[in-house]
C-alpha cells in the first residue's frame, strides 16, 4: 500500500545522485525513513540510464514521499546531483550521497537548531566516520569501524557563523572530521540561486565549494552533534579512479570560483586562508592517495604527472617539501600540522 503524507510544503528535500549501487542505495532510503520527523522528500536522481537500476529500490519503499528521476544517460554526479535539486520542494535541501547514512534524529535535530537559531542560511551537525575495509583503516592508522567526528567542543556545542566570516571559519575552524554537505541543510531558494553544486568537469572539492558558498550567502549554524556517518569504501571516487587528471584540474577551477563568487582581493586575508586551505587539504589528501598506490605496489603514470603539475602552481609550490616529508614520514606531517593549530593558532 503506497503511504500518503499530506503536506503542502515539505521542511527537507534529500537530494540524492546515485550510480549502479543499489545495496548502498537501500540503506540510505531505509536511514531516512527512520526519521523522527516525517516531513520530508527524496528525489533520487539515477545516473544508469541503461538499466534504471535504481528506481526498483525507490518503488520498493511505496512511499510518496519518495522520487524517482531517471537520466537519459550518465550526467555525472555533479549535474545529477543538480538535476534533483532542480526538482526539490523543500524548504531545505540536503545533498545526499548513497553511501553515507543519515542518522534518525538528523532532521529533528537540525530543524530545531533552525528554531533556535532562525534566520540563518545553513545549518550543520557534525558526523562520524565508518572504515568498511581493514585496509582503508590501516591507512588512516586506525582498525575498521565507526569512529566520531566530532569537534574538540562539548557534545552539542553550537557555534554561529556569519556570511562575511564564514570563508575563514570553514578553511580554520576546528570542525573535528570536517564538514560533511550530506550532514548539513541549506535554504531551498539558497541552493538553486547558486545554481546549485558548482561544475567545473570534476567531483573532487564540488562539495566544499557548494558548502564554502551556501554559508557565505546567509551564514551559517554548526552544532557538535553527529547526524549522520561518513563511509569510507573501496570504490569511493576518490579511491578507485585510476586517472588522476582531476588532482590538477579541480584544485585551480576550485580556487577560481570561490575567488570569483566571493570577489576575493589577491591581498587580503580570506585569499590568504583560501590559499593556506588549498595546499593543507591537498597535500594532506595526495600523501593518503600515494599511501594507496604503494599499498598495492601501483606506479601511475597519471598521478605522477598530476602531483608533479598541481605543485608547480604558485599556490602549492611552498607545500611540496612537506607533501615528500609526508609520503615518506606521515607520521611527523601530522605532528607538524597539529603543532602549528596549538603553538600558532589563527
Amino acid at each position: 500500500m503506497l503511504q500518503e503524507i499530506s503536506t503542502s510544503q515539505p521542511a527537507v528535500s534529500f537530494c540524492i545522485s546515485t550510480y549502479k549501487r543499489t545495496d548502498y542505495l537501500q540503506k540510505q532510503l531505509e536511514a531516512i525513513r527512520q526519521q523522527t520527523i516525517p516531513d520530508w522528500e527524496v528525489i533520487v536522481s539515477d545516473n544508469d540510464a541503461e538499466n534504471h537500476s535504481a528506481k526498483q529500490v525507490v518503488e520498493s519503499f511505496e512511499d510518496s514521499r519518495f522520487r524517482y528521476l531517471s537520466n537519459y544517460e550518465n550526467l555525472g554526479m555533479v549535474k545529477s546531483f543538480n538535476r534533483s535539486l532542480a526538482h526539490a520542494n523543500g524548504r531545505f535541501v540536503v545533498m545526499l550521497t548513497d553511501d553515507d547514512p543519515v542518522y534518525p534524529e538528523m532532521l529533528e535535530t537540525l530543524l530545531d537548531l533552525e528554531r533556535q537559531h532562525p534566520g540563518y542560511g545553513m545549518y550543520m551537525g557534525s558526523h562520524d566516520t565508518y572504515y568498511e575495509k581493514l585496509w582503508l583503516s590501516q591507512l588512516a592508522n586506525r582498525s575498521p569501524g565507526i569512529y566520531s567526528g566530532l569537534a574538540n567542543l562539548e557534545m552539542g556545542a553550537v557555534r554561529e557563523f556569519s556570511a562575511d566570516t564564514f570563508l575563514r571559519e570553514f578553511c580554520t575552524a576546528d570542525f573535528g572530521g570536517g564538514i560533511l554537505w550530506s550532514a548539513g541543510m541549506v535554504k531551498r531558494e539558497i541552493a538553486q540561486a547558486m545554481g546549485g553544486v558548482p561544475d567545473y568537469g570534476t567531483p573532487f572539492l564540488s562539495d566544499a565549494a557548494y558548502l564554502i558558498l551556501a554559508g557565505s550567502q546567509n551564514g551559517a549554524v554548526f552544532t557538535n552533534t553527529a547526524v549522520g556517518c561518513q563511509t569510507i569504501h573501496g570504490s569511493n571516487y576518490s579511491y578507485a579512479n585510476s586517472n588522476y587528471s582531476y588532482l590538477e584540474i579541480a584544485p585551480r577551477a576550485f580556487h577560481e570560483f570561490i575567488v570569483r563568487e566571493l570577489k576575493l582581493q589577491s591581498n587580503s586575508e580570506d585569499m590568504g586562508v583560501l590559499n593556506k586551505y588549498i595546499g593543507q587539504t591537498l597535500t594532506t589528501y595526495f600523501i593518503f592517495l600515494k599511501r594507496v598506490l604503494d599499498l598495492s605496489n601501483t606506479t601511475n603514470e597519471s598521478f605522477t604527472n598530476s602531483i608533479r603539475n598541481i605543485y608547480s602552481w604558485s599556490i602549492m609550490r611552498k607545500w611540496h617539501m612537506k607533501y615528500k616529508i609526508g609520503v615518506k614520514y606521515p607520521e611527523l606531517f601530522k605532528l607538524a600540522v597539529q603543532f602549528k593549530k596549538v603553538v600558532l593558532p589563527k
